[in-house]
């Protein structure tokens, strides 16, 4: 619902954008929104992502009275940028639900038909979709009132809590862009996605949330950035690269920081699950197992894993492919496949003890560590 500015100068050229179903309204920034601001811009996080002044000592009042009674009105104004207070309930000083500033939401007009999103939330108002409905106000503004013939969201890579607000208001992502985004002297890589005229702008629903497994020896979660040092310790040791001939030579911490991120990018496409096998007594990372291939037209699925050097031997990735091959036979796959090259008798045992059975080979397909090609065999449950 959008109610009509009356006037040409701020803050009457606002208009009021209300969704009636979250009670979200956005609106003109005040005097009152001023130590909010305050709050929200010395947000670690809000620092991390945005490009919200660094002030020596910290960002001030009047900083925040600059940009809400400058900066803003002049891209009002100017029609430049238009800015909007997010207001919507978080808790107040004595914990209470209380109606007050949240964030902002702005749309930054490109000249020719597109305009660029951006917002910020404040830390007491995240988790509860507060700023999925404040982008998809502006989204509906910008396409209806401005009549933009497209809208993009972009982000550095890596920032998930963005990411996750553009998939929930319906833009479809178009990939990532190397070096794209400026922020703070550098070029960063970014995402991009776009929401055009037309669109029928509903939530991405290929999100992929991998559920956490439970069995006797292990515990299938989440990967997190802390699994990073066993990650390369698997992947530079020398039995795993025989084996596995496309990881980087040197296998660095590095490197096992942007696995993970990949790991995260296949579940929010929809590609693949990953989990980190843990050890349920200290939740430290064994191994490696991956459901992936089911996108396609049939249920189909390909189950991969790895193990790290001292998890091998004891069972434990027996034991997540029996886990994966349990939920993904309830959920997402009516046939699944192991693949396995000829000689890796470890990972050939895993599958067998599984329950999955030799179903026939592809000769000289998988290339080696030492320079060979191998046999591809192939295993499915009967």
């Amino acid at each position: 619902m959008i109610s009509a500015p009356p006037a040409t100068s701020f803050p009457g050229c606002v208009p009021s954008l209300v969704d009636p179903a979250t009670g979200v309204v956005l609106r003109a920034h005040t005097e009152q929104d001023l130590s909010a601001i305050v709050e929200q811009c010395n947000d670690p996080q809000v620092r991390r992502w945005t490009t919200v002044p660094l002030p020596a000592g910290g960002y001030r009042l009047d900083d925040a009275r600059d940009f809400a009674q400058s900066v803003v009105p002049q891209g009002w104004e100017e029609h430049t940028c238009s800015t909007w207070v997010v207001d919507a309930e978080r808790p107040g000083p004595d914990g209470s639900p209380l109606r007050q500033y949240c964030g902002a939401v702005d749309l930054r007009f490109k000249g020719d038909g597109s305009a660029e999103v951006g917002f910020a939330l404040h830390p007491g108002a995240r988790g509860r979709g507060v700023m999925s409905s404040a982008v998809r106000l502006v989204v509906d503004y910008g396409l209806t009132v401005e009549r933009l013939t497209a809208i993009r969201w972009l982000a550095e890579r890596g920032n998930w809590p963005s990411r996750r607000v553009a998939a929930a208001v319906g833009f479809s992502f178009d990939g990532s862009v190397r070096r794209l985004l400026p922020h703070r002297g550098e070029l960063k890589d970014a995402w991009v996605a776009t929401i055009v005229a037309g669109d029928p702008r509903r939530p991405d629903r290929r999100w992929l949330q991998a559920p956490t497994l439970s069995g006797h020896q292990v515990r299938l979660r989440d990967w997190r950035h802390g699994d990073a040092a066993r990650v390369a310790e698997a992947c530079a040791d020398h039995r795993t690269r025989h084996w596995l001939v496309s990881l980087p030579q040197p296998y660095s911490e590095s490197d096992a920081h942007d696995w993970i991120e990949l790991t995260r990018e296949a579940a929010a496409a929809g590609h693949a699950f990953n989990w980190c096998i843990a050890d349920p007594a200290d939740d430290r990372c064994l191994g490696s197992v991956s459901l992936e291939g089911f996108g396609g037209y049939a249920r189909r699925a390909e189950i991969g894993y790895w193990a790290h050097p001292g998890a091998r031997g004891r069972g434990v990735v027996t034991e997540a492919v029996r886990l994966v091959t349990e939920f993904a036979e309830e959920s997402v796959a009516d046939s699944i496949v192991i693949r396995v090259a000829d000689g890796n008798t470890a990972s050939r045992h895993v599958a067998e003890a599984a329950g999955y059975h030799y179903i026939g080979a592809l000769p000289a397909s998988e290339p080696l560590g030492d320079g060979t090609l191998a046999d591809l065999l192939s295993f499915s449950r009967p």
